[in-house]
């Protein structure tokens, strides 16, 4: 049986196709329809608590476009600004692609530094490719439920923390000059250095982890490939056991590299990485040849290019953030003690929530291998069709994340936008608050939504070219078009799906997403169950699994939000009373 395992041309074409689209939805489709319905085109907001007996202009928030109008309106008891809720939105708009596209070309770009090994280690022989693979595949396993809460915190405490600090800047920069003479300078500086703690604390916990893993993978390689089920005995281990030994001695770079674009990321900058994932790319091809070939290296010259590499590439990247923001893990190691609760807490729930994202995909591969090879081929087959889609989803998830993290750290308790009477205050700065993160709650959907349907569509009418492109054997091809509206349906749910938990987990609500994935995964391992009880399992059921486990995962999350419980309370001053609403919008 002949198969290519490599994506195609065409697999990369449909990226291409991807990214067009979404270039076209940010000029075109989204000014529109990402735009979320306003009952008023304005927004009386008001100032800070601080007073001011004299009429002045000022710029209130640094979200506001520069052409905003910001009029100031003077009493010897307030001071309110009408601001334009569209500046606001179309703002955030912009700020969500500009995190997007940079997101997405390095999400579909770091892939082909595994590729390249793949290419050049096949010309050694299958025994050499088979180890190197299974000595990869066991280190993704182990990493994935490491480095998943890792990177999944730091986008969004850092957002958090980033965001409290703008919220403070503004507040300060609108205040009244001798009330900011006296406090907004100790203020900023408090707020930098919150700011670099949580940073500090997060490469803290990722060269901590990364050491781990480091220790775990050169000490015990032979037990995880054993357990792999590659055997000393087996022409595959010599390849696979220094592969993994020497592929250990970078995980401390690859896990402080994941993590540094996980805060990058917070701070709402994904063009800097992308600019060292390029970098990292290069040196790799550059490198793999040089330790493969000319010093005949084999299995572990591809580890040893790859982990030099990350290092070259990692010591800017790690400059770049000190610059930005200021490391100082050995400075702030005594006051570190509540970010690293933070961060643990945090990330035990994300831990548990990989776990269950992992059992469920694991279960259903488990199931297509049972049912023989060629159904296995097609299953793993199929399931790269979805590689664009992740690809995509992935950077919009990492969007709305950031940019929710960070608007909703400034946000109002309900109690303080309630006047005497005790009704909701719908002038207050929660409104527009709750505004500008519907917009971004309702947009992100849309556009994972539109994008997976429109990538779906394309791959339906263009199938059996990208089925010719992955495998040559025809019994696997017949296999994978009888389930391809079941795939294309899992990919169009996947589309929602990664959204909508990027939106969960950008408002901090680590418990629910932990549950929510949990609950998907029980629907999808129990209907997975169900049909192997029963041994009626085939591979159409296989996919309906897991458009159900995509499905759960949207449902629950939006009942979540909707629920405007907990940290979604925010949203009620969404519906606030039409007398309030007449009384405090013009």
């Amino acid at each position: 049986m002949a198969m290519r395992v490599l994506p195609s041309s065409s697999s990369f074409a449909i990226i291409i196709a991807a990214a067009s689209i979404i270039i076209a939805t940010t000029n075109d489709f989204v000014v529109v329809a990402f735009h979320t319905p306003m009952t008023s085109s304005r927004i009386i907001e008001p100032t800070p608590p601080f007073r001011t007996t004299t009429a002045r202009r000022t710029k209130l928030d640094d979200d506001y476009d520069d052409d905003a109008t910001l009029t100031m309106t003077a009493t010897t008891t307030s001071t309110t600004a009408i601001v334009p809720i569209e500046t606001q939105t179309r703002r955030l708009t912009r700020e969500f692609f500009a995190i997007a596209l940079p997101a997405f070309i390095q999400l579909a770009a770091e892939p082909l530094a595994g590729l390249v090994d793949t290419a050049y280690l096949g010309r050694l022989g299958p025994e050499v490719l088979g180890g190197a693979g299974v000595a990869i595949s066991a280190q993704y396993a182990v990493g994935k439920l490491y480095n998943d809460p890792l990177l999944r915190t730091s986008i969004s405490l850092v957002a958090s923390e980033d965001g409290k600090r703008k919220l403070r800047n503004n507040n300060n920069s609108s205040s009244d000059e001798t009330t900011y003479d006296d406090t907004a300078n100790n203020d900023d500086d408090d707020d930098r250095r919150a700011l670099s703690m949580a940073v500090s604390s997060s490469m803290l916990l990722a060269f901590a982890v990364g050491s781990v893993q480091l220790v775990l993978y050169y000490l015990f390689a032979n037990s995880i490939l054993s357990g792999m089920g590659v055997t000393s005995t087996s022409g595959m281990y010599d390849s696979a056991f220094s592969y993994m030994r020497v592929r250990a001695l970078g995980t401390p770079a690859a896990t402080l590299w994941l993590v540094t674009n996980g805060i990058f990321r917070g701070l709402g900058d994904t063009a800097t990485p992308l600019k060292y994932s390029i970098l990292f790319t290069v040196l790799n091809a550059i490198l793999d040849p040089i330790f493969i070939f000319t010093l005949k290296f084999g299995a572990s010259g591809a580890a040893a290019g790859t982990a030099i590499a990350q290092y070259v590439a990692l010591m800017p990247l790690l400059y770049s953030l000190h610059r930005r923001v200021g490391i100082d893990i050995l400075g702030m190691w005594r006051e570190m003690g509540g970010t690293l609760r933070e961060y643990l807490k945090a990330g035990s729930y994300v831990f548990l929530r990989t776990v269950g994202k992992v059992l469920a995909y694991s279960v259903c591969a488990r199931q297509a291998a049972l049912l023989g090879p060629v159904i296995a081929a097609a299953y793993n087959l199929t399931f790269q069709l979805g590689f664009a889609t992740t690809q995509i989803c992935e950077s919009v998830a990492v969007a709305v994340q950031t940019l929710l993290a960070r608007e909703m750290a400034g946000s109002y308790d309900e109690e303080d936008d309630r006047g005497s009477t005790g009704k909701m205050d719908v002038t207050g700065a929660a409104v527009v608050r709750a505004k500008r993160v519907r917009h971004l709650i309702n947009g992100s959907i849309l556009v994972g939504g539109v994008v997976a349907g429109a990538l779906s569509v394309l791959t339906y009418f263009q199938q059996d070219g990208v089925l010719r492109g992955l495998t040559t054997n025809v019994g696997i091809r017949e296999a994978c078009s009888a389930v391809f509206p079941v795939v294309l349906l899992t990919q169009v749910l996947k589309g929602l799906a990664y959204p909508v938990n990027g939106i969960i987990m950008g408002g901090l609500d680590w418990k629910n997403s932990m549950a929510a994935m949990w609950l998907a995964n029980i629907v999808c391992v129990a209907m997975i169950q169900v049909w192997a009880n029963a041994n009626v399992m085939t591979l159409d059921k296989i996919w309906w699994a897991l458009a159900a486990f995509m499905g759960t995962q949207v449902v629950a999350g939006v009942l979540r939000f909707q629920s405007k419980t907990g940290i979604w309370k925010m949203l009620r001053v969404e519906e606030p009373l039409l007398d309030d609403k007449d009384k405090g919008v013009k």
